[in-house]
This record gives C-alpha cells, structure tokens and sequence, in this order.
C-alpha cells in the first residue's frame, strides 16, 4: 500500500480531514515532436480546453462538474474543476505533472471566463471520487498519448 493511500486510511480512521489531493506525474521519453506542441495536442484528445498556454505550462478552461459539493451559506454547490500540466526538460526527456483544481459553487452565482470561474465559490482540496477517478484517467490517458514519439 503507498504511503499516500496509508495515509488517507488512518485520516479516515482518526476522523480528521481528508489530505488535499496531489498532482500526479510521469516521465516521457525524447518527443520527435515539440514537447508543448504533443503536450497540447493531447490535452485536446482527452477533451480538455486550454484556456492558458505559456512555455512548459497549460491551463485547462473551469468546467462543472455533475458532482454536487459540501453547501455554501447553506446553500448547494456544484463542484467545478480544471486541470494545470506542467512539462520540465529532464536528461532523458520530460516530466509532466498533471494538477486538479476544484472549487465548489452556489450555482445561481456561477459565471464562466475564458480562464477564470467567477461566483461564491469555495476551494476544495480534496477531490471526491467521482473527480479523483476521472483525474486519475485523464493522467493516464495523457500519459499513453505522450509515450508515442
């Protein structure tokens, strides 16, 4: 068992708070390709939109969620997320690591920019399930998409 999933067992157990939720990463060989370029390319294949694109760094669009958050001034929320990918140069190729932002929002205050979320909004660092599996996907997916040169 990692040390990660030990954790979250006995925080479970003891009744504390969930430990927020960290980035995941992985390594690519040498890209025949521009590495930003295939970085964009398959961020766009998993059906996410960049809204930020600088060197070494994407910021995906905020985008809700069907999941319903902890309420907010006693109001319901709706969980609202995006993802950030950052890609370093290493020796043998590239990093990439991948990070879940998500927020939950009253939805009648929700409104969208092209790179913000703006409302009566709270920061969750803990992502629940539903959104930990499709975080875990997309890194996946975007880990396959990458290991072709």
């Amino acid at each position: 068992m990692s040390k990660w999933l030990l954790g979250i067992g006995l925080a479970a157990i003891a009744g504390c708070a969930q430990p927020p939720t960290p980035p995941m990463s992985f390594s690519t060989a040498q890209l025949a390709r521009e590495p930003m370029d295939a970085l964009l390319e398959s961020t766009k294949k998993v059906r996410l939109y960049p809204a930020t694109v600088r060197p070494g760094l994407i910021e995906t669009r905020w985008e809700e969620t069907a999941v319903s958050g902890e309420p907010l001034s006693e109001q319901p929320t709706k969980l609202v997320r995006r993802y950030v990918l950052k890609m370093e140069k290493h020796a043998f190729g590239h990093v990439v690591t991948v990070e879940a932002q998500a927020k939950r929002c009253i939805p009648q205050t929700l409104r969208f920019t092209e790179s913000e979320v703006e409302g009566t909004c709270a920061q969750v660092t803990t992502l629940p399930k539903p959104l930990l599996q499709e975080f875990r996907r997309v890194t996946d997916r975007l880990e396959q998409l990458l290991a072709i040169p």
